[in-house]
């Protein structure tokens, strides 16, 4: 448990910790650009011509997680400072880099992998302000009335993923055996798991019709329906593979892979499994969400 609460906590942002298996809400539309986090900071990398753009250029912080909102013209991101265990806080910016706000101000607190209600009025994120554990937040989307929705001390609550229609929050969780995806009402009430096993389940993300959600089993890509039927396993890969996010269209999905290289690229996939390229060929670029346009 100490080691996953490290790799939350640390490792997002310092390649070298991450050994294996983020991924954000979809929401309907047309594919835009996807957001990922390269160096520090936060690019975009048009998935038609794999031509990257740098939005964020930071010397002393390392931000990442990007999420955009359901009309593609904001992300949300964390932004960490104070070397590899600092403080990260959650941000918000315009799709093109400009005007970027901070939204919360708590010095030894890590929160971090933020995501947006489908209205846009609110940003669910996970914390440890009240569990060095994680437990999911939320809070208005300007910052204020920030509600702790997971009170389970000493249980890793982490990776929210707001469903399309803003009822439900795919989380990961620990309460019952390892890594599982959980369900909850988006008050944080009636958890349901999803599901369950020796495996470890982490970072769900959901179709942008709702229906299904897709996430990492110990290195590789599976879907399963939202009502808790029809398990699938959509990649087999010795390398590690992560972070799944569904593209607006409910088409493809663009996921982590780590080549023989040791390198993390941006790769998409149709939503069968097939049709598997490489999109980005950085060193390190990692946790890509899809602009809805």
């Amino acid at each position: 448990m100490m080691r996953r609460k490290l790799i939350v906590l640390g490792s997002l942002f310092v390649i070298a910790a991450i050994t294996g298996p983020a991924a954000n809400a979809s929401f309907p539309g047309t594919n835009g650009d996807i957001a990922f986090g390269r160096g520090g900071d936060l690019w975009t990398v048009d998935p038609a011509t794999g031509d990257t753009t740098r939005i964020t250029t930071s010397d002393a912080a390392r931000e990442a997680l990007p999420d955009w909102n359901a009309t593609g013209t904001q992300l949300a991101f964390s932004k960490c400072r104070g070397g590899e265990f600092g403080n990260c806080e959650i941000w918000v910016m315009d799709a093109d880099g400009s005007d970027p706000t901070r939204l919360t101000f708590t010095p030894d607190v890590q929160e971090t992998w933020p995501t947006w209600s489908p209205d846009g009025t609110q940003i669910a994120f996970t914390s440890h302000a009240e569990d060095p554990f994680q437990d999911i937040w939320v809070m208005d989307a300007d910052g204020t009335d920030q509600t702790r929705l997971t009170e389970n001390q000493g249980i890793f609550d982490a990776f929210p993923e707001w469903s399309p229609d803003g009822t439900t929050i795919a989380f990961t969780s620990t309460r019952e055996e390892l890594d599982d995806i959980w369900l909850m009402d988006a008050d944080g009430g009636n958890p349901t798991r999803l599901t369950s096993g020796p495996k470890i389940d982490e970072r769900p993300d959901w179709s942008p019709d709702g229906t299904r959600i897709v996430f990492s089993r110990n290195g590789n890509i599976w879907v399963k329906d939202a009502d808790g039927t029809d398990l699938t396993q959509l990649t087999d890969n010795r390398r590690a593979e992560f972070a799944p996010a569904f593209s607006p269209d409910g088409t493809t999905i663009a996921f982590n892979r780590e080549r023989l290289n040791g390198r993390f690229g941006v790769w998409t996939m149709l939503v069968d499994g097939s049709g598997i390229e490489r999109l980005t060929s950085g060193r390190f670029d990692f946790f890509p969400d899809w602009q809805p346009v």
